[in-house]
C-alpha cells in the first residue's frame, strides 16, 4: 500500500449515475486510511446527494464546465490546485484527468482510453498511476481497479446514499398526505430523461395493477420536479385501474434512498433512480433498452466486488436485481435511440412485453424461485 495520505479529492464531473457508482471509493478509502479528509469533485446537479455522507468533508463543484477552460468560471481549479496528497479520477476523461493532475501533490490516479499511444501519452506520462479504462466493466468496479492499483485489500464494494432523520420525516410526511400510513408499497418511476429509454406507460399501469392485485403492495410513482415529467406522470397513472400515490418531484435524491429503503419492490428504467434502487437492496426490475449492461448493470451490494453482467443481453438476474432487456440481434447498440434520435423508443424496449416484466416481478417477489421466462 502507499504512504497514507492526508488528503484526497476524488474527482467525478459525469452524470449522477456515475457519482453514485463512484460511492464505494469513498468507503475503501476511509476505511484504509483513518483520519484522512476526502473531498468531492462534481458537476453541480450530480453532486448534491454526497452533502449528507459523513465520510466526505465537501463537495466541490464544477458548475458544468470544462476542466481546464480559460472561461471564468473555471476558478476553482485554483481552489484544488496542489491541495490533496491524493487525486483520484474515476473515469477516462480529459477534463477529470487534468484535474487530477492539478490536485495531486503526490498520487495522481486517474483511466485513460487505450488506443493512440501518442494521445494518452500526457495522461500515462502525468498520472502516478495511470489505469487502462475498459468498456466491459461494470462502472462501479473502477472503484475496486483504484483500491487495487493503490495495494487497498478488499472483497466487496458498498454503493451508499445517505439520508437523515428530516429526510425520513419528508418521506413520512408526503406519503401520510396521501393517505399511506405504515401500509407495504412498491415503488414505479415510469419515466426518463430521453424518450429512448420509455417504455409504453398502458404496460406500466398493467404491471402496476397486476402487484396490487398479487401481492397487495401499494403502488407510489415517482419522476422529476421538471414540469414535463410530472404531467407525463399524471397521464400515466391515469391508466392505472388502481389509483397510485405520486411522488411528482416531492423528493431529492436522499429521500428517494429513504423512500425506496422501505418499499417492498422497485419497477424502472435504465436510469439515475435505478441505481439507487439497487444501492438500498430493495428488489429492483429494471428495463433497458440500448444501454450495455457490461457497464451499466444495477450494482449488488450484496454481490462479490467483482461481479459482472450475467450476459451481454436477455433477462438478466443478479440477486434481488433483474434486468429485462430484449434478446435482439441489435441489443445492446449503445446508441442514444434507433439512428442516435433520443426522441424515439426502439424495438429493444417497445417489444419487452408485460409477460415479461411480470415475470421478473414475480421472480423478485419470490426470493428462491429461478428465472423462468
Amino acid at each position: 500500500m502507499i504512504r497514507p495520505p492526508k488528503s484526497i479529492l476524488i474527482i467525478n464531473i459525469n452524470l449522477i449515475g456515475d457519482v453514485i457508482l463512484s460511492t464505494p471509493l469513498v468507503g475503501l478509502l476511509a476505511e484504509a486510511f483513518p483520519g484522512v479528509v476526502i473531498d468531492f469533485l462534481a458537476n453541480r446537479g450530480t453532486g448534491e446527494l454526497l452533502e449528507k455522507d459523513p465520510r466526505i468533508r465537501r463537495v466541490i463543484y464544477s458548475d458544468g464546465n470544462e476542466v481546464g477552460s480559460s472561461g471564468k468560471n473555471s476558478s476553482y481549479l485554483k481552489g484544488i490546485f496542489r491541495s490533496y496528497d491524493m487525486a483520484v479520477g474515476m473515469s477516462a476523461s480529459d477534463r477529470i484527468n487534468v484535474a487530477v493532475i492539478a490536485a495531486g501533490r503526490t498520487t495522481r490516479v486517474g483511466f485513460y482510453k487505450a488506443g493512440n499511444p501518442l494521445k494518452n501519452l500526457w495522461q500515462r506520462l502525468m498520472l502516478t498511476h495511470p489505469l487502462e479504462s475498459s468498456e466491459n466493466t461494470l462502472v462501479a468496479r473502477n472503484c475496486s481497479i483504484v483500491a487495487d492499483a493503490l495495494g487497498i485489500r478488499h472483497d466487496r464494494l458498498n454503493v451508499r446514499i445517505f439520508w437523515d432523520d428530516e429526510d425520513d420525516d419528508r418521506v413520512r410526511d408526503v406519503l401520510e398526505k396521501q393517505g399511506l400510513r405504515g401500509q407495504p408499497y412498491f415503488v414505479v418511476h415510469p419515466i426518463a430523461r430521453w424518450a429512448y429509454k420509455y417504455w409504453k406507460f398502458e404496460n406500466f399501469a398493467a404491471v402496476s395493477d397486476y402487484v396490487f392485485e398479487q401481492y397487495g403492495l401499494q403502488p407510489v410513482w415517482t419522476s422529476s420536479p421538471s414540469d414535463e415529467e410530472k404531467e407525463q406522470l399524471q397521464k400515466a397513472i391515469g391508466l392505472c385501474r388502481h389509483k397510485p400515490l405520486t411522488v411528482a418531484g416531492d423528493f431529492n435524491l436522499n429521500q428517494m434512498a429513504g423512500l425506496l429503503k422501505r418499499a417492498d419492490l422497485y419497477l424502472g428504467l435504465d436510469t439515475a433512480i435505478t441505481h439507487v434502487a439497487a444501492s438500498t437492496g430493495v428488489p429492483v426490475v429494471a428495463l433497458y433498452g440500448p444501454t450495455f449492461t457490461t457497464r451499466w448493470f444495477p450494482y449488488d451490494n450484496q454481490g462479490p466486488h467483482d461481479q459482472q453482467s450475467p450476459a451481454a443481453r436477455g433477462i438478466l438476474r443478479h440477486g434481488k436485481i433483474v434486468v429485462v432487456q430484449k434478446d435482439l440481434e441489435c441489443v445492446p447498440c449503445g446508441r442514444a435511440g434507433c439512428d442516435d434520435n433520443r426522441n424515439v423508443s426502439g424495438p429493444c424496449l417497445q417489444e419487452i412485453s408485460v409477460d415479461d416484466v411480470l415475470s421478473a416481478v414475480n421472480v423478485c417477489m419470490t426470493a428462491d424461485s429461478p428465472m423462468n421466462v
